[in-house]
């Protein structure tokens, strides 16, 4: 039992990154729902920096035997850095900006960041307020705001990159009665507070001359993949899961499509997230394997995966699940070949800390939540899972230890899923042990038929498979999420209930690595109060 507390300590001394991160997390936590005045921000993380760097400098507690003093300061950096990254990020309410006026419109000058995506009665597409004009001053701007484009509008005369001016006034975003979802703080967690509503005649179209930069290539490169995809893979069905499975364009895929990916637990395979960067990184580092072995050589090696990681990456749309994916890798990688040690808490606890510096908005983001959700819970219980069925068969043992990763994944995602989406798939087992090897091959095939498209009969034969491999999937899946008792709905877990569930989850893994019947107790113990309070209230 010794030797276990000890490889404990070693774990928690080996990641001082995730020891900072946690007041980092709560400063800002802390500064979202209770702000304070940026005087007294500015004030504490100056007085405790200078505390720390004195106790450093003169050995504070070799002269009064205070050894936690330097620790203690520490935290309350990170902690004060943390309401001060929050509050420099912090929006303004759009009816204190000054593109929002309740009395006559202003002119504003706007550059489309999306391609416009059909809805119901009009086109949608995210744009950029570049600049605003006040009489005869014009003011530069850098807000975001939807339009929403009527639906008479031929959208092949508006792209992503165009630049419109508009006459007409802003409105907030408010939330559609008929809806049981927060629309306006989902808008609010990408920094969206406004909309506006335009006929055909109440935009006029500029064209500036402007340097082509890198997103506007990105996204050239993006719309010839897709053309590839539609040109070989001609059904709808197909080539729409394809095409976000490849580069996570999904305004193309069924809505029906898409709720019975997300009645079976396989949503996953849809977002662009870690399983698609970690195959890719894999398909790299095969490919350079023989660039040779020299130091030089290897560094050139780490740069190219780590650039092509971060390509794909922004060429996918860079979400906050292939962000924190991108940035875990590459840490990794960097770890791995530069200091030869990587601690996967360190890693995961330093991509954690880059992205909320970033943007510490993203602490709030669902798809933020479940990845380190996932990657946290499959590093801590795949070996338990795995353990509990130990097979000699090689075939059996093959499905066990793919069927071990996908219940571990469950542990820590299963509270967070529950707390948001109210709903638990009964299926996800077998549903994943199908989907992720196919939908792995569909996208390492994907990858093959836009390197080899103009080879076009190599491309048809290419598609053709892609398209049965598909069909095959999207079936499978359709017919699982048909089967009766697919879904358990109107689940209903709070927020104090969620963090009862997860001390639960941390006794019981206590309980399995340490061989205490003391964890076991408090867990059991807490399961009881945990039924307690709910048979009360």
């Amino acid at each position: 039992m010794q030797i276990i507390q000890a490889e404990q300590n070693k774990i928690w001394k080996q990641a001082p990154i995730f020891r900072l991160l946690l007041p980092l997390i709560a400063g800002i936590t802390l500064e979202y729902f209770y702000p304070v005045k940026p005087v007294f921000l500015i004030s504490l993380f100056s007085l405790s920096l200078v505390l720390f760097i004195f106790c450093c400098t003169i050995r504070f507690s070799h002269f009064f035997g205070v050894e936690w003093i330097p620790g203690l300061a520490i935290q309350v950096v990170f902690f004060s850095f943390g309401r001060i990254l929050m509050f420099i990020h912090q929006d303004i309410p759009v009816e204190q900006t000054s593109c929002f006026s309740k009395t006559h419109p202003d002119i504003l000058l706007l550059q489309l960041s999306t391609d416009p995506v059909k809805k119901q009665n009009s086109y949608k597409s995210v744009a950029v307020i570049r600049g605003l004009v006040k009489g005869h001053i014009c003011f530069h701007q850098n807000e975001k705001v939807l339009v929403y484009f009527h639906k008479k509008l031929d959208p092949r005369q508006i792209s992503a990159g165009q630049w419109i001016i508009i006459r007409k006034n802003l409105q907030p975003i408010e939330n559609p009665g008929a809806l049981d979802f927060d629309y306006k703080k989902y808008c609010g967690l990408k920094h969206i507070y406004a909309q506006v509503f335009l006929k055909e005649h109440e935009f006029v179209s500029v064209h500036p001359e402007m340097e082509k930069s890198l997103f506007s290539k990105l996204d050239s490169l993006r719309k010839k993949l897709l053309t590839i995809i539609k040109n070989y893979v001609p059904a709808k069905s197909e080539n729409s899961l394809l095409e976000a499975l490849l580069v996570g364009f999904t305004d193309d895929l069924d809505p029906a499509l898409l709720k019975s990916y997300a009645d079976t637990g396989v949503i996953h395979i849809i977002a662009i997230s870690g399983l698609h960067l970690a195959l890719i990184c894999q398909i790299l580092q095969l490919s350079l394997q023989k660039a040779g072995g020299k130091k030089s050589l290897q560094r050139i090696k780490l740069i190219v995966i780590i650039t092509c990681l971060w390509g794909y990456s922004l060429l996918s749309g860079a979400s906050p699940s292939v962000i924190r994916a991108a940035a875990m890798f590459s840490l990794s990688l960097l770890a791995r070949n530069v200091l030869r040690e990587a601690v996967l808490y360190n890693t995961l606890a330093a991509s954690a800390f880059i992205l909320l510096c970033f943007d510490p908005y993203w602490i709030w983001d669902t798809g933020f939540q479940l990845s380190y959700a996932a990657v946290l819970s499959l590093r801590l219980f795949v070996t338990p899972v795995r353990n509990l069925f130990p097979l000699q068969n090689k075939i059996l043992a093959a499905i066990w230890n793919a069927a071990s990763v996908t219940v571990a994944a469950q542990v820590l995602t299963t509270p967070v899923s529950i707390y948001y989406f109210h709903r638990f798939p009964s299926y996800f087992l077998p549903a994943n042990l199908l989907a992720v090897p196919l939908s792995s091959m569909i996208l390492v095939g994907g990858i093959f038929l836009c390197i080899g498209s103009y080879i076009h009969p190599f491309g048809q034969f290419l598609g053709w498979l892609l398209g049965f491999l598909i069909r095959i999937l999207n079936g499978f899946i359709q017919y699982v999420s048909h089967l009766p008792g697919a879904v358990v709905g109107q689940l209903v877990l709070t927020l104090p209930q969620m963090i009862f569930v997860y001390f639960i989850i941390f006794c019981f893994y206590r309980f399995l690595k340490l061989k205490e019947k003391r964890w076991l107790l408090a867990g059991l113990c807490v399961i009881c109060l945990f039924q307690f309070i709910r048979l009360v209230r």
